[in-house]
């Protein structure tokens, strides 16, 4: 198991770590795939990276929260990651898989009261990854998946259900605190088909870490391709810069004690170091 070296994040911050432009991304509709079948047309954000490319390029899949922050726009962890993976070269498209479908967000939902489950957004990672292929900037054969949260529980889902005959699926998978608990009981029935990358805090009581280390650990035990990275005395959220301070969702009825509410909190050390070890495993498998 891997745990973050705290030493020398500051030194490894100021080599190579480019900053991306503040420019908006573009709005574009992601149509219904037939080799992919998404329920319907869904928006969707495109950050562009300087060059003509063909570019690798990133499907990005937002929590529970959906993609939008209060003032309407992206909300900041989107805006900054995507920003982040086009200064690294990669188009990056951020879906909305919520408002098309007449939601906001589904976090205050107990999970068993959900209409929207994340297998109803596998559909839509395969979608964004079918539109991807076809622009002319993008290298078909090198597109990676990321997901947050209930979009990192969507990841985990898409990269153990390769596509249809004849179709190739993504180059490799990246998931951000996602709920393993389900998973962790049947780990004998997952099995990523691409390198998988999950990151997730110790102290999570959210979506817990435990589970997703068992996941991780009976893939690793079969040779599959999935290594994961916790992080200690973090919790869910922790590279979001929006937040500023630990705060209490009792809002949210799901997590490790239900009715008790979930901790979000900001961790800009793990953050930064997310950021790079998300670098490094996109360069290793998408070049």
């Amino acid at each position: 198991m891997k745990k973050m070296a705290w030493c020398g994040l500051i030194v490894l911050l100021s080599q190579g770590v480019a900053h991306a432009s503040s420019a908006q991304p573009r709005t574009v509709t992601v149509p219904r795939a037939d080799a992919a079948p998404a329920p319907l047309a869904l928006p969707a954000f495109v950050f562009n990276p300087q060059g003509t490319g063909p570019h690798p390029a990133v499907v990005m899949l937002h929590g529970c929260g959906g993609a939008y922050g209060k003032a309407g726009r992206l909300n900041a962890r989107h805006q900054m990651w995507g920003e982040y993976l086009a200064a690294q070269g990669y188009v990056a498209l951020m879906l909305d898989s919520f408002s098309a479908r007449g939601y906001r967000q589904i976090c205050t939902t107990k999970f068993s009261e959900r209409s929207l489950k994340e297998s109803d957004r596998v559909g839509d990672a395969y979608a964004a990854l079918a539109y991807l292929r076809q622009l002319p900037q993008v290298d078909p054969a090198r597109v990676a998946l990321l997901g947050w949260s209930h979009g990192g529980g969507v990841t985990l889902q898409a990269i153990s259900q390769a596509p249809g005959a004849g179709q190739a699926g993504f180059s490799a998978a990246i998931s951000l605190y996602p709920g393993c608990t389900l998973r962790s009981q049947k780990t004998d029935s997952f099995h990523p088909y691409a390198p998988l990358l999950l990151l997730i805090g110790e102290a999570d009581d959210w979506t817990p870490a435990a589970p997703c280390k068992a996941l991780a650990a009976s893939a690793a035990a079969r040779g599959e391709p999935m290594q994961i990275v916790t992080y200690p005395d973090t919790y869910h959220d922790f590279d979001s810069p929006a937040l500023t301070a630990p705060r209490l969702r009792a809002d949210v009825p799901n997590g490790v004690a239900p009715g008790a509410g979930v901790t979000t909190a900001p961790n800009p050390a793990a953050r930064e170091d997310a950021k790079l070890r998300v670098k490094a495993f996109l360069a290793e498998h998408l070049h």
